[in-house]
């Protein structure tokens, strides 16, 4: 870990509880107990999964640029282990930013969007927004991490894998290997994960968290981004670091005018920076 502390605030997000649920596609990976890991939404299309994201206050959720296809009418469930749940909540999205530098030719560059839901939602056990980190923090080589989603494979109960962070400059040296290529694949702004096991996120997954847990708090470190295949042994996979962005995320979440000030308070605590109100 690079910087100060990686949030401010253990309090105002990422609160998880261990061992207190009863179990209910991420590749390879195992089943996730109901509401271990609180801050995953699925966003859908006609009641459809189309992208993981995940939810960093009462009215936000993060998710990939690559997740939004023009104006279609998305939707937000959470609280959700299993995509089948009757009882999920399903909050409408009001709005959404795509970075205005996102670029999808060739490799993906810039991969992050903001959604803003239609109405706040209450938090519970099993709806609860994770930390940002803050812009100074860079998760350290192979640290210890979580990826969550429904993924391609398991498309209906939630799964979670183990991965090892990989540094942008070493990920992108192990692409040009691969590729036998001099052109640069992994750029700033981008951290990898690998599991030596081939467990990996996949389609479906994208847009999803990459979360690691720092003195007793649960940091969101990624945005699942692109990969070549899912799981193929020796490909990192490739995740969005939030930290990049998180002069991005300030500046939209202050242009936010349609939050409460309430909301602009919870958010600042969560992501442990200084807002103008």
């Amino acid at each position: 870990m690079a910087g100060s502390s990686p949030a401010n605030s253990a309090a105002a997000c990422a609160s998880r509880a261990r061992g207190r649920f009863p179990p209910p596609a991420v590749v390879g990976g195992r089943p996730a107990e109901s509401g271990k890991w609180p801050w995953q939404v699925s966003l859908q299309v006609e009641n459809q999964h189309i992208c993981g994201g995940s939810l960093i206050s009462n009215q936000l959720v993060l998710t990939a640029a690559h997740c939004i296809y023009g104006h279609l009418e998305y939707t937000v469930k959470l609280g959700i282990g299993d995509l089948r749940f009757e009882r999920a909540v399903v909050v409408p999205v009001k709005d959404v930013v795509v970075h205005q530098y996102y670029a999808a030719f060739g490799f993906i560059e810039n991969d992050i969007a903001l959604a803003l839901l239609a109405f706040p939602v209450n938090y519970s056990t099993f709806i609860q927004p994770i930390c940002l980190p803050e812009k100074a923090f860079l998760v350290e080589a192979n640290t210890l991490c979580w990826v969550t989603g429904w993924g391609k494979l398991h498309e209906l109960g939630e799964i979670e894998v183990e991965l090892s962070i990989i540094r942008y400059e070493e990920c992108n040296d192990i692409f040009q290997r691969k590729m036998k290529t001099r052109a640069q694949l992994v750029k700033e702004g981008t951290v990898c994960g690998y599991n030596e096991e081939g467990k990996d996120s996949c389609q479906g997954d994208s847009g999803g968290p990459l979360v690691c847990e720092f003195n007793e708090t649960w940091i969101q470190v990624g945005i699942v981004s692109w990969g070549i295949g899912c799981g193929r042994q020796g490909y990192p996979g490739v995740y969005t670091e939030v930290s990049f962005y998180r002069d991005w995320l300030t500046r939209l979440v202050n242009q936010a005018s349609c939050l409460d000030s309430a909301n602009f308070l919870f958010l600042s605590l969560c992501v442990g920076i200084p807002m103008t109100l």
